[in-house]
């Protein structure tokens, strides 16, 4: 994506498929790889370009999804693995996490997660009897996201990490991942698990991303 826009900055400008390959001096079979990903995934469009050739050029108007993720630090672990799954939808361009360790020494914390909060298209809770007890997860983001999301502003999507009453709270109503809400830490497979979170996201990522 990065040489994509150093070849067509203005993301109009068609380039060819070899001009592109010769570029990035990738084999034919890498290339047709990556190449099939981010068709797949809206990252690029395909045109006719000169005697019939085919041309990639970077979706116009395309720009990543703010995903706001709010966790308790006591999830930590379970929310750096979760990062590691949703990368591959970041390097398509699809998707930008933030989340509070992305907080830069100085900057008064509470004002810059409010205003990360405010700026998601996506907002992911992760859930967990320490998600659901933590008085600012669930009194001060919790609420903020439920309110976006009633406007329309966000999607709000729950992601089971361990078993809790979620059931009985106010975002309880809302489709939650991974499939069946069966908490990540129950599966035999987690990475499985990530997987399938990671795919939900995706997918409500490609429904934004039409609608804009």
């Amino acid at each position: 994506m990065e040489k994509l826009s150093e070849l067509a900055p203005d993301h109009k400008t068609l380039v060819g498929n070899i001009n592109l390959r010769a570029k990035l001096g990738w084999d034919d079979s890498r290339y047709n790889r990556v190449k099939s990903e981010l068709l797949e995934s809206r990252a690029i469009i395909a045109g006719r370009g000169q005697r019939g050739s085919v041309a990639l050029s970077k979706t116009r108007g395309a720009k990543a999804l703010s995903v706001f993720v709010s966790y308790s630090h006591e999830d930590e672990d379970l929310k750096t693995e979760l990062l590691k799954h949703l990368a591959p939808l970041e390097r398509l361009g699809q998707i930008d996490a933030w989340h509070d360790r992305k907080i830069k020494a100085g900057e008064e914390w509470d004002k810059v997660i409010s205003k990360s909060l405010e700026g998601a298209d996506i907002i992911l809770l992760l859930v967990s009897i320490d998600f659901i007890n933590s008085k600012y997860c669930y009194d001060i983001e919790l609420e903020a996201a439920l309110e976006r999301h009633a406007k329309q502003l966000a999607r709000v999507v729950p992601i089971i990490l361990r078993n809790c009453l979620w059931q009985h709270t106010s975002f309880a109503k809302l489709p939650a991942l991974p499939p069946d809400a069966k908490a990540v830490c129950w599966w035999q497979d987690r990475d499985e698990a990530l997987t399938k979170v990671a795919e939900g996201i995706r997918q409500i990522g490609d429904e934004l991303l039409e609608s804009r």
